[in-house]
C-alpha cells in the first residue's frame, strides 16, 4: 500500500501568501512605473502596467476571501465594549481618509 503523507490544502494558508505575494508585486511594479515614466520609456510603462492592474484584481479578490475567512475575528477588533468603534478602528479609518485625501490633492495640484 502507498500510504500517502501529504496534508490537505489549506485555503488560509494559500491566500495569506497569494496576498504577500501580489501586494510584494504591486509594491515592485508601482516603483518601476514611476522610474520607467520619468525616463519617458513607453514599453516597461505598459508591461508594468499590465502586471500591476492584473496584480492589484488578483489582490483584490484574495483580499476579500480574507475578509470573509477571518469576519469574525475583524468584528471584534473593530468593535468595542460599549458597542462603539475602538480607537484602533478609528486611528486606521482616519489615516486610510488622510492617505487617500494626499494623493487626490498630490495628483490635483
Amino acid at each position: 500500500m502507498n500510504a500517502s503523507h501529504q496534508k490537505a490544502f489549506s485555503r488560509r494558508k494559500f491566500i495569506s501568501v497569494g496576498l504577500f505575494l501580489t501586494f510584494t508585486v504591486l509594491v515592485i511594479t508601482a516603483i518601476v512605473i514611476q522610474i520607467f515614466e520619468a525616463l519617458e520609456n513607453e514599453l516597461f510603462i505598459d508591461l508594468f502596467t499590465e502586471v500591476h492592474i492584473f496584480s492589484g484584481l488578483a489582490f483584490m479578490v484574495l483580499s476579500v476571501f480574507h475578509a470573509k475567512m477571518n469576519w469574525q475575528s475583524m468584528r471584534v477588533y473593530v468593535k468595542a465594549k460599549q458597542s462603539v468603534f475602538s480607537r484602533e478602528a478609528v486611528c486606521a479609518f482616519l489615516l486610510t481618509v488622510v492617505t487617500i485625501l494626499v494623493g487626490v490633492l498630490f495628483i490635483i495640484f
